[in-house]
């Protein structure tokens, strides 16, 4: 598949010079073309990621609809999406350690792993707050999980009235242990930035 994208980035055995980075994490970043999602279907897709995911030790991880850029032109991209699709996610056009064993927002497909999942009260106790119309939790063998948010990713057409309902519930839910951004290269996080992260939870 010529469209797809594979970037690992492992830990620096030497300790990087900034505060911020001091809980990165490794990180695999997969990147499919849209057009996979609608040649095969998002059954395809959710059992795909779930295969992969199986193998995986992770924290946390997700599938969405992405839109990319680089750090230096996220704000710039968010004037693409912003306020019409809600549902498509900002992210970084290659993998990012940043966001450490935290979890980088509110998708259609959510895993989730240690230490998130026992900060949540562990299996039982997300089970039963999950219990509500659009989310659906699969238990996953070593104390994770996966939730997903409907049968295939929204995008959140505003003017078709596509509130997105599940993901400001997980959100709420998520809110505890959801990643919030430090800093950029030094430099405060432009305000517009800051709101779009949080956008599930206004």
């Amino acid at each position: 598949m010529d469209d797809l994208l594979v970037d690992y980035r492992g830990l620096s055995p030497v300790p990087l010079p900034w505060p911020e980075r001091k809980d990165d994490v490794c990180v695999l970043y997969l990147r499919l073309p849209t057009e996979y999602l609608e040649e095969r279907g998002p059954e395809h897709v959710h059992a795909l990621a779930l295969e992969l995911a199986a193998e995986l030790p992770f924290s946390s991880g997700y599938v969405d609809f992405v839109l990319c850029a680089s750090l230096l032109h996220e704000v710039a991209a968010l004037e693409l999406i912003r306020p019409r699709y809600p549902g498509v996610h900002l992210a970084s056009s290659g993998a990012t350690m940043y966001v450490g064993t935290r979890v980088e927002g509110v998708h259609w497909m959510n895993f989730l792993g240690q230490p998130v999942l026992g900060e949540l009260g562990g299996v039982s106790a997300l089970r039963e707050r999950l219990a509500l119309p659009g989310l659906s939790l699969e238990e996953m063998s070593g104390e994770r999980v996966l939730i997903t948010l409907g049968v295939r990713p929204e995008v959140g057409e505003v003017e078709a009235d596509q509130r997105l309902a599940p993901h400001r519930a997980l959100a709420r839910i998520l809110e505890p242990c959801l990643y919030q951004r430090k800093s950029m290269f030094g430099r405060p996080v432009p305000e517009a930035l800051l709101r779009w992260d949080r956008r599930f939870l206004e």
